[in-house]
């Protein structure tokens, strides 16, 4: 049960680090107030098009190590997925005043993938196969 919490906490904490240290460079890249979080303070579309796309990575990555730390790992991933989306609630009813709507159901939905992703990699590798 402590892995399990240890797991789920490990992906989440990465995932927010991952994205706050990102927003950050971004805030001192661009000379701006700063914020971790959000896409409403970048300057072109582009950069908004590649921060937002970086949340499956960011979700990659949680899922990744969530599974390579956790032994139940569907346990894991159904756990961490529900956080992940009570955290993306808690972020729409704070941030829908600032960022776009689609941006609020986008990057959840991306994050959400990459966990699932990770998932599905880590247990796919860890199973054998036999070719015959």
């Amino acid at each position: 049960m402590v892995r399990t919490m240890a797991a789920i906490a490990a992906g989440y904490f990465s995932i927010a680090a991952l994205n706050s240290f990102i927003h950050l460079i971004t805030s001192i890249y661009f000379r701006a107030d700063i914020t971790l979080t959000g896409i409403s303070h970048l300057p072109s579309t582009s950069w908004v098009i590649g921060i937002t796309f970086l949340q499956f990575a960011f979700g990659l990555f949680g899922g990744l190590l969530a599974t390579t730390i956790a032994k139940h790992t569907s346990k894991v991933i159904l756990g961490f997925i529900l956080i992940m989306v009570a955290v993306s609630l808690i972020n729409y009813s704070v941030m829908a005043e600032t960022e776009p709507l689609w941006y609020l159901i986008i990057a959840p939905v991306l994050t959400i993938s990459g966990i699932y992703m990770g998932y599905r990699l880590q247990t796919q590798e860890s199973k054998p196969q036999f070719y015959e």
